[in-house]
This record gives C-alpha cells, structure tokens and sequence, in this order.
C-alpha cells in the first residue's frame, strides 16, 4: 500500500508533501500533557505544559539519527512551558530527561517519540517501510510515534518535517488559540494595555506568525475565497483591533473579536469555505481553553451545563469539533 501522501491543513495553512502513514493519528498525539510544576515555590503553577513523550532511539543507531533528536527537542520546548520539576527532585539530584536511548526510555510511562529503525520495536511488529514515515502504533499499553524510513536519510527527512512542520505549527498555532481566548478575557476587564501588549507579543497572538511562515509557500495555492478570510482575519486582528483597543472601545473590541473568531471557524469548520482542519484535536489538549476563559469569568454554569455564549455566539455557537 501506497504511503498516504497528504498536505497537512490547519485555519490558515497547508504544508507541501509531508510523508505521513497516519494523518489524524500524528496531529493527535498526545505530545503534551498538562501538570502542577514548580511546587514548594511561591511561583507554583497549577496548570503548565509539560512534555508527555520522551524522544528516543535504539542503541544501535546512527549519529546522524541520535543527532535529529536536537530539533525534535527544541520545538518541543518551544511547546511546553517546563520538563515539570519541583525543588524535591532537584535536591535528589534528578531533573527529567527528555531524549534517552531506547532501554532508558522503556522505564518511563511516557509515550514515545521513536527515531529510526534499528531497535526491538520495528523489530516485533514487523513494520516494514516505503519512504520517509511518520506512524503511531501502540505498543506495551503506549503510544509510540515512530519515525522511520529505508534508510538512514529517509528518517532524518521524517525527523525533519516532524520537529520544523508538526511541532512547530502546534507550537505556534496553541500558543496563538489560547492567546487569543485569554485576549477576550483581557477585552471583557477592560485591560487594554495587557491586550495590545498580547497581540504584539511573539509568544502571544502574533505566535501565529510562526505558522503562516511555515505555511508561505502553500499559501500562494489558496483558492481565492480561502485568500480573503485569511486577509480579513489579519486585518481584523492587526489592524482594526488594535486601533479599537488604543481607543479603549470595548463595544467594537468584542465585536471585532467574534467577528476574528468566525474567520477562524470558516478554515476550521468549513463555514462558507472549503474546510481547511481535517482532524478533530486532542480534546486533552485543546479543552484548556475552557478553563482559560473560566478564570476571566466568561463561563458560566447553568441547569443545562455550561454558558460559553460569551465567545461562543452566533456563528460561532458550534461548540467542540
């Protein structure tokens, strides 16, 4: 069978032949988890992004594969906000590890990110392969995402694309949502110079200039209609908000916001536009956003469950994918 050849679709981008066995399954690995970090410290955090996977390799495998495991890494860090350590694990001398030879990795919990070939895994499920790949299996009670190839060169293409097009867009385009869900927040208390400050912010909305980098070349190939929600959003969201916040006009800031969040649901949704987002999201992942706009008190609880109209409202009350 043939690898699925596939171009990789988020709200405003596609990505140009990336070599997948399992589209949905790769957007959908658990590569994160959220914990309590920093713990016995006043600056203790309830909630953070830590890595759920640890990067590894059999112990027979080249340099040049171990090596590839650096850019993996990075955008991974780009992702998180800590490996989750507290001040009982440094005083014992252990901080985690995130890349590990294989017979290490095996005494983690962690979900594993598998780099090349050469090792017990590929070996015991017979996988064979056809070209660069990227494929999740499970195995012993975990996922693995495996990154392999026929050759050496192969699976650093398939390492390539995973660290500088899967991870990076994850890591810009989750730090831009919940950005922009916390914006709302920071419209509806009237906290104007932490908004512009947000959207300015490289880690914040303007994070998602990470992803329309990445998604450049493809861009060109939009169909026209595609073209103009994209041009809309940024506009809306770089110019006109911008200048509602600096006037300090909460009425147009809202309305521009929800009018910014549609543009966002035509790629996701498909509303008017051909569907951009083909793969549902980790909901374990994706559901932070509700708790994000809890803590600025735009959720409420109701007889019937949870009130969400303060962003959720007209065409943009679907809720969840």
């Amino acid at each position: 069978m043939k690898l699925l050849v596939i171009l990789l679709v988020t709200a405003s981008a596609l990505f140009s032949k990336p070599i997948l066995e399992t589209f949905a399954e790769v957007k959908r690995f658990p590569f994160i988890t959220y914990k309590k970090v920093w713990t016995g410290t006043p600056a203790q955090a309830e909630e953070a992004a830590v890595p759920n996977v640890v990067i590894t390799y059999g112990p027979k495998e080249k340099k040049s594969v171990v090596a590839s495991a650096v850019q993996i890494a990075y955008f991974l860090g780009q992702w998180t906000d800590d490996l989750g350590i507290n001040p009982k694990m440094v005083r014992k001398g252990y901080t985690p590890s995130l890349v590990m030879p294989l017979p290490k990795a095996l005494k983690t919990k962690k979900n594993l990110i598998l780099l090349g070939t050469n090792n017990r895994v590929v070996r015991e499920l017979g996988l064979k392969f056809r070209g660069p790949t990227l494929k999740v299996v499970e195995w012993h009670g975990r996922k693995v995402l495996i990154v392999g190839g026929r050759n050496t060169k192969e699976v650093l293409k398939a390492s390539r694309f995973l660290a500088n097009k899967v991870l990076a867009f994850k890591a810009g385009a989750y730090k831009t949502f919940f950005s922009f869900v916390k914006l709302r927040g920071l419209i509806e208390h009237e906290n104007y110079t932490a908004a512009l400050h947000l959207i300015e912010d490289p880690q914040g909305l303007s994070a998602c200039g990470k992803n329309m980098s990445i998604a450049a070349p493809m861009m060109v190939k939009f169909p026209p209609d595609v073209k103009k929600v994209v041009k809309k959003r940024n506009r809306i969201m770089y110019a006109e908000l911008v200048k509602a916040l600096r006037e300090k006009d909460k009425n147009r800031a809202v309305k521009l916001w929800r009018e910014a969040m549609f543009t966002c649901y035509q790629c996701h949704q498909g509303l008017g536009i051909k569907r951009l987002r083909r793969f549902i999201p980790n909901p374990d992942i994706h559901s932070k956003h509700q708790r994000i706009a809890m803590s600025f008190g735009l959720v409420k609880r109701t007889d019937k469950g949870f009130d969400c109209s303060a962003c959720h409202t007209g065409g943009t009350e679907i809720r969840g994918y």
